[in-house]
């Protein structure tokens, strides 16, 4: 099935118009090293990469709906509207548990742990809300705890099939559980990466 870039654009716009109410841009291309289109949504400083291989593809281009590219459109914008409505409310210089307990953690301007040591459960499920991912659950947090110990170990992170396979989940369970795993880097209160590691993260592998 013979079709470019633009009319997949405009065929998702479409089917999924919640992307265009909420002012998010969409941008795709494709890749040939993954045999799939790389679709990029992005408003102001948040951003989801996520693919979409030839068949599913053709699919939308048909008029049926890719139930994963809901979820991750739907979870981005909910994650962006929880992430803003938290950011007016955060405390200048450092996040409050007040969910929790009352303590501070010192975060940068982008929500990175500043201290890698102040990690705990509590201080991710804070991070998790401003990131607008609501409560997290254990397999969420068996996922960071993981990441966490693979860092210590490695100075890295690990390849996101090995995270799922040594926590006992499917293969896509970062993408499924934090959308962006860059997300589930900060949450794990890893430190900030440069652009390099940024890049290396989002495609899914190590140097």
């Amino acid at each position: 099935m013979a079709y470019t870039v633009v009319a997949l654009k405009e065929k998702i716009l479409e089917m999924y118009p919640e992307i265009k109410k909420k002012g998010i841009s969409l941008s795709i291309s494709f890749s040939k090293e993954k045999n799939a289109y790389v679709l990029k949504l992005k408003k102001k400083n948040q951003e989801l990469i996520t693919y979409l291989d030839k068949r599913d593809a053709d699919d939308c281009m048909n008029n049926v709906k890719c139930v994963y590219l809901g979820v991750q459109f739907g979870q981005f914008i909910k994650n962006f509207e929880e992430k803003a409505k938290f950011e007016r409310g955060k405390v200048t210089g450092g996040i409050t548990l007040t969910k929790y307990k009352e303590m501070k953690i010192n975060i940068d301007d982008e929500g990175y742990l500043k201290n890698f040591d102040e990690w705990n459960e509590e201080v991710a499920q804070t991070l998790a809300e401003r990131e607008g991912l609501g409560t997290l659950t254990k397999e969420q947090l068996d996922i960071l705890r993981f990441i966490r110990n693979y860092y210590k170990t490695y100075n890295f992170f690990p390849l996101l099939n090995a995270v799922c396979k040594n926590v006992h989940q499917p293969k896509k369970c970062v993408a499924e559980k934090f959308i962006d795993p860059l997300v589930a880097w900060k949450l794990a209160g890893l430190p900030k990466p440069d652009e390099t590691t940024i890049n290396i993260v989002k495609y899914g592998a190590t140097p």
